[in-house]
């Protein structure tokens, strides 16, 4: 089985990183990754200049956190494409997922925060039951 673009969302957790393996593998087939980070909300009462510093600031480490991923991806001659959005992380990926037409998930089971979730974290749980393309669990 063959997958045309395969979303990848990336928070820098070790699961992560064994997720870019599976979507690596599965991507030798000519897929295209879709790498995914979102940063979260920025609360409403942080406004003007504050705000737009505190987004640059996302940004900035978000480029330093795909870094890794690129090089790999790059390496291995497998196309991508990247985007950085604010958003809670279900919503994100998701939404992602169906703007570039994914045809698959790969993430990790548990992000940086291992406390969210007893047995598979929050994020991984929710774009489980929310999504409507398959979604490989990497652990």
């Amino acid at each position: 089985m063959s997958f045309s673009k395969i979303l990848l969302p990336v928070d820098g957790s070790e699961h992560a990183r064994l997720a870019l393996r599976h979507a690596l593998a599965l991507a030798e087939g000519g897929s295209t990754v879709v790498l995914v980070h979102s940063y979260g909300d920025i609360p409403a009462l942080i406004g003007g200049e504050a705000r737009e510093q505190l987004m640059k600031e996302c940004v900035t480490e978000a480029d330093a956190l795909l870094e890794p991923y690129r090089t790999a991806l790059s390496g291995a001659g497998v196309p991508y494409v990247e985007h950085v959005v604010a958003g809670a992380p279900v919503q994100a990926i998701l939404s992602v997922c169906e703007r570039e037409a994914c045809d698959l998930i790969v993430m990790g089971s548990r992000g940086l925060t291992d406390f969210e979730g007893m047995v598979m974290g929050s994020v991984a749980h929710g774009v489980l039951h929310q999504s409507t393309v398959p979604v490989l669990v990497a652990r």
